[in-house]
């Protein structure tokens, strides 16, 4: 089925990556359920990550970096990860690998986005605002009070429950040791 609705992969399934897709499909499965996977380069982290993803029910959500792309890129990025997981209210696998690492500080920004489920002064005032009024409705029907601030803990709380990250990363060289 995946190979219908999305770039084709064509894997050879032994015993060792079916367990390794399980795993990974586990996890996708949990409220914040997020995964570590180490593996040196083309031993299928990236299109076990996929297909589990696609398997737990989750979008996949990766940045394509292009030339001069910097931390304020990433943040738009980031920006438009977490309207899909706090507006739309969809399950999904962020798949960030080593080779996503131009700059070390997206690593603070992941390390943010795992341990509070926000990325801090992510969003400008007037940008929160907007995603507020997008979700009053929510809050109001989960029977939360109508407040900015209760509006807000409720877009990120979603978010949080709606993320799953996946960091791949590679033994070999200085990334992950970093």
């Amino acid at each position: 089925d995946y190979n219908l609705t999305n770039k084709k992969m064509n894997l050879v399934m032994f015993d060792a990556a079916l367990e390794q897709l399980t795993c990974i499909h586990r996890i996708m499965r949990l409220k914040q359920g997020n995964a570590l996977i180490v593996g040196v380069g083309g031993s299928g982290k990236k299109s076990l990550s996929k297909l589990a993803a696609f398997a737990a029910g989750c979008k996949l959500f990766e940045i394509t970096i292009t030339r001069g792309y910097n931390e304020e890129s990433f943040r738009e990025d980031l920006k438009k990860l977490y309207t899909i997981l706090g507006i739309d209210n969809k399950s999904v696998a962020f798949l960030f690998t080593d080779a996503h690492i131009v700059d070390e500080g997206f690593l603070e920004l992941v390390n943010n986005m795992l341990t509070s489920g926000m990325v801090p002064a992510l969003f400008k005032e007037e940008e929160k605002d907007t995603l507020i009024s997008q979700i009053r409705d929510d809050v109001v029907a989960s029977g939360l009070v109508d407040t900015k601030d209760s509006c807000w803990s409720y877009f990120i709380e979603r978010s949080r429950s709606n993320l799953h990250i996946i960091l791949a990363m590679s033994p070999v060289g200085d990334v992950l040791r970093a």
